[in-house]
């Protein structure tokens, strides 16, 4: 049954509510199905349709899906390539473009949720798309360092080469301020790092929040 031009722009309204749900199954998918070969492909094909869906939502030009493809396709293709040879260096190439290309589709998110213009639903679930996605993007870039870096982490006190579950994990406890403990930096560049995503969340937090006030004053006041 064709979709009409009523059902897209419906789903249009509700497109970072939909990447929202992506992004929240793709986190609950990594621990289930990242356990066999054909499990972590699905995945690395989730993460990269999920991508292109947030820069085609919000960018809407050639020129942002033709960036999205040049760094998305070797993400897959690298992802493949690490599967069948367990080669560390391709993955570690394969999570070095999917760290630009989540760079790439926040600069392009960012700029549609603190427009200068109404708050809509949208946009808040697109900031909530925005704080999961930077997760995911320190992951990626703690896999790589990690790479370059042999025993960058320890896990329980013993220096561990980390799964991308366990680098997810450990993202997020950082991100969120959390600090369980149970992993941790355990060389300088990997401490800086980890530096820079408390920054980045806390500051993340704080723009948005800053936004949020500017769209709506307090009682008594002008908008």
């Amino acid at each position: 049954m064709p979709v009409s031009r009523a059902q897209l722009a419906r789903m249009l309204d509700r497109r970072c509510f939909l990447l929202l749900l992506a992004l929240l199954g793709l986190l609950v998918g990594i621990p289930i199905l990242g356990d066999t070969l054909y499990g972590r492909t699905l995945i690395g094909l989730l993460d990269i349709l999920i991508l292109f869906a947030a820069v085609a939502a919000v960018g809407r030009s050639r020129l942002s899906l033709a960036v999205a493809g040049v760094l998305g396709v070797p993400v897959l293709v690298f992802q493949i390539v690490a599967l069948q040879s367990a080669s560390p260096g391709h993955l570690a190439l394969s999570w070095g473009f999917a760290a630009g290309f989540y760079v790439f589709a926040l600069v392009q998110l960012l700029h549609y949720v603190l427009r200068p213009e109404a708050m809509t639903a949208d946009k808040l679930y697109g900031a909530a798309a925005v704080y999961l996605m930077l997760g995911i993007t320190w992951a990626f870039g703690y896999g790589v360092l990690e790479y370059f870096h042999p025993g960058a982490f320890t896990l329980g006190g013993t220096a561990k080469v980390l799964e991308f579950s366990e680098l997810i994990y450990f993202s997020f406890v950082v991100l969120t301020s959390t600090g369980f403990g149970d992993i941790l930096p355990a060389v300088m560049r990997a401490r800086f790092l980890v530096i820079l995503e408390v920054l980045t969340g806390v500051m993340y937090v704080a723009i948005l929040i800053a936004r949020l006030t500017g769209v709506y004053p307090g009682p008594g006041k002008e908008p």
